[in-house]
Order: C-alpha cells, then sequence, then structure tokens
C-alpha cells in the first residue's frame, strides 16, 4: 500500500496565489455560536457543542507540556547564539473553529512555556497565528478572540486570523515555532476532487464499475467494501496527510514541533457493534419505512477518514516524497510520538441532546449534499435521534478515539 504511493510522488509548486499542482489562573470567554472547520459541516452549530470533545485536548496535555519544554530550551539556544530584540515567536492554531477550545488549551501551553523559560531573561514575544477554514464566520473567531483581549494583554501576545485551508500554504517558509492542530485532520481535502464532481464521486472510488453496494455513509464502516477502502486509504487518507505534513515541515523552523490530534478508529459516531454507523442505520430505516429514496443513501458519504496509528506513520513515510518548489521538506520531519487515546463524546449540561446535536451539526450537511427534500432530512434527523436514545447512555457518553502525534522538522 505505501510502496503504491511512493511509485509516483506528487510535486508542487508555490505561489503566493497558492498552490498549484504541477506533477496563568484566570478565566477565558466561551462564545455561544460558531462556525465549523469544514464547510461539509453546519456551520452555526458545531462549535457550540465542539467543547464536547474536549477529552482531545485534555487527554494530550503531556504531549504539549513536552512541546513547550522543547520549546524553552529552544528559545534559550537560539538567544544565547543570536540575541534579538522584541522578535515575536510565531504559534500556531489550526482549525480554530470559534476559538474557544483552542484558546483554553493555548492558555495551558503558554503557561508551561513560561513556567520552563529563564525568568531572568524574560518570556518570549509571542504571536498566534487562529486558522479556520474559508468557509467558516471569521466575525465569529475574532469575536471570541476579542473577548478575550485581557489574557492576550497579560501575556503580551499579538494575534491575528487566517482564513485559508490548511491543505495550502499559509506561512512562509522556517518562520513556525510551534503548531497545534486538533480534531480537523480527520477532514479529507475536497479539492482534490476531479473538476466538476461532488464529494459522492468518492463513493466508488477503487471501484469504478460499481460492483459493490452503495449503502454505507463513513468508509470507516465494516460494512463499506474493502476495496473501496483500501482506495480511501492510500489514494486519500495517507496522501492528504501526507500533503499537510509536507507544507508544514517547509513553514516549521529547524528543531520546531508541531502537536496533531485528529478523530481516530474506531468510534461510535461511526461503526456500532453491528458495523454500521448510526447515519446509516437511520437511513436504512427510513428506507424500509418509505420514507427515504434509496438514491439518497446512495449519494450521501462523508469526506473524513479516521484513521490509526499505522496511518499516520505511513502518511509521515509518503510526506518524504513530497516535492514543493524542487524540494522535499517532509523528508525533514522526525516522528516523536505517536498514539491512540481512548476517549468518551459526552455532554454533561445537556446529555443526550448534546451529543446527538454534536453529531448532526458535523453531517447534516453530507446529506444535504446528495439533494433530499426536506421531508427525508427531517425523516433521517428523527430516525437518528431515536437510534442514539437506543444504543447510548448519556451517563456514559460515546466510545471515541483520538489518534495524537508530535513531530519535529530536524535540526540542519
Amino acid at each position: 500500500m505505501i510502496s503504491a504511493c511512493l511509485v509516483n510522488p506528487v510535486r508542487w509548486t508555490v505561489r503566493r496565489a497558492g498552490l498549484l499542482r504541477t506533477a496563568a489562573n484566570h478565566t477565558l470567554v466561551r462564545t455561544t455560536t460558531s462556525t465549523s472547520g469544514s464547510s461539509t459541516m453546519e456551520i452555526d452549530a458545531y462549535a457550540m457543542f465542539s467543547r464536547n470533545q474536549y477529552d482531545a485536548h485534555r487527554l494530550t496535555r503531556d504531549m504539549l507540556e513536552g512541546s513547550m519544554k522543547r520549546l524553552a530550551i529552544l528559545c534559550k539556544l537560539e538567544d544565547d547564539a543570536e540575541p534579538k530584540q522584541n522578535q515575536r515567536r510565531l504559534l500556531a492554531d489550526l482549525g480554530s473553529a470559534d476559538g474557544s477550545s483552542s484558546l483554553v488549551t493555548l492558555d495551558f501551553a503558554v503557561r508551561c512555556l513560561q513556567r520552563n523559560c529563564d525568568t531572568v531573561d524574560g518570556y518570549p514575544l509571542l504571536n498566534i497565528t487562529f486558522e479556520e477554514h474559508p468557509a467558516s464566520d471569521e466575525n465569529k473567531l475574532k469575536s471570541t478572540l476579542e473577548s478575550n483581549k485581557e489574557w492576550f494583554e497579560r501575556n503580551d501576545i499579538t494575534w491575528n486570523v487566517l482564513m485559508k485551508s490548511f491543505y495550502e500554504p499559509l506561512f512562509d517558509r522556517n518562520s513556525v515555532d510551534f503548531l497545534m492542530s486538533y480534531i480537523c485532520l480527520h477532514w479529507l481535502d475536497t479539492t482534490d476532487l476531479p473538476e466538476g464532481e461532488s464529494i459522492s464521486h468518492w463513493k466508488t472510488l477503487g471501484d469504478e464499475n460499481r460492483t459493490e453496494a452503495c449503502d454505507w455513509v463513513h468508509i470507516n464502516e465494516a460494512t463499506a467494501p474493502l476495496r473501496v477502502q483500501e482506495a480511501w486509504r492510500s489514494k486519500l487518507a495517507i496522501t492528504h496527510l501526507a500533503k499537510f505534513l509536507a507544507l508544514r515541515a517547509r513553514e516549521l523552523k529547524p528543531g520546531a514541533e508541531m502537536l496533531l490530534v485528529m478523530v481516530g478508529h474506531p468510534h461510535e459516531f461511526v461503526t456500532l457493534k453491528d458495523g454500521t454507523g448510526p447515519l446509516t442505520r437511520a437511513m436504512k430505516r427510513c428506507i424500509e419505512k418509505g420514507k427515504l429514496r434509496s438514491e439518497i443513501l446512495d449519494k450521501t458519504v462523508v469526506p473524513y477518514f479516521l484513521r490509526t496509528v499505522d496511518d499516520v506513520r505511513a502518511a509521515v513515510i509518503v510526506a518524504e516524497t513530497f516535492e514543493i518548489d524542487n524540494e522535499t521538506p517532509g523528508a525533514k520531519l522526525e516522528l516523536i510520538d505517536c498514539r491512540s487515546i481512548a476517549a468518551v463524546t459526552k455532554d454533561d449540561d445537556n446529555g443526550m441532546d448534546g451529543i446527538f446535536d454534536l453529531f448532526w451539526s458535523i453531517h447534516v450537511h453530507c446529506i444535504q449534499a446528495a439533494s433530499p427534500t426536506e421531508v427525508e432530512l427531517e425523516s433521517i434527523k428523527a430516525e437518528s435521534r431515536q437510534i442514539f436514545d437506543e444504543v447510548y447512555d448519556s451517563n456514559e457518553g460515546v466510545p471515541s478515539t483520538f489518534v495524537a502525534c508530535t513531530l519535529r522538522r530536524r535540526q540542519e
């Protein structure tokens, strides 16, 4: 599988217009509405309920603390070698949504960094870039950041917002001191679709003659055809992550690190004990009841892939082959840590309603892309909500998995 990806390495050319294919103890303020990091999600609802996935941040705190300790050492070595007055170091958060969860995690990171720095010389000055998908609402992200003005001022941190896709160049070469991304990278790069095609095109990837059934919506479902699963893994999941890694390797300073946390496999939003996901099960029930046309299920597909640790390791290898301006920056990356983390998605305030609202905000636009009627869409939603009551316990939450990795650009 990996060797097939290595046969014809992809070449990319960076231009100013984008990427062209050529071969402390205080309270942070949380807003109540936001946008998602992907145009396939419900942009007004996702971030309101994304806090229910904060386990992904909490359970990787040791990895973040380790990166901050090493960054403190690197800052001191650089300052001792070449002191620079008033130079700000660049930290980046990719896929910030409304910024609420990001700020809580960044508060932890900044305090770790400050604890480990030489206080005689003062703390490093920081600038933080918050990146979010251009389909999202920039004003809502900025509103969260502006409402936490006191935190930024207290820590002498400047900030800016960058509305771009993280599957394209974001920063200058050798400019980023630390980068993090939480709960975003399982979404695939939909710009990789053939011109004029919708995401339903991927449903028959590896099965162009359409010999397999299309009665599934998540590629990680056990009922998805094996040949299609393998095509997604090699041509989409591994390749897209490798592209992301190569781009970021070019932007990281030598010795700089990135911490990436993505939704992993298995996750019971996607695969229940019988191998199907709750959304597929709901749509099949609607078809049986005469409330949904079967073609809507055939066309519905969610463009994310829940990776394993092995998938991430494979992507790191493939990243070494990506050429950007006649260079292979991905070859400079080293994987420091990669782990699978068992977690629970739950809502202590809103119970099952909150859990379901998170689920629906993630998936509703993928259903809408298949052009159901409003009545059909409401039937799917009602049936999905019923299934949640049947299979989940709001007190226990939904079993989930995250894959977390720390990578560093080697010193030159």
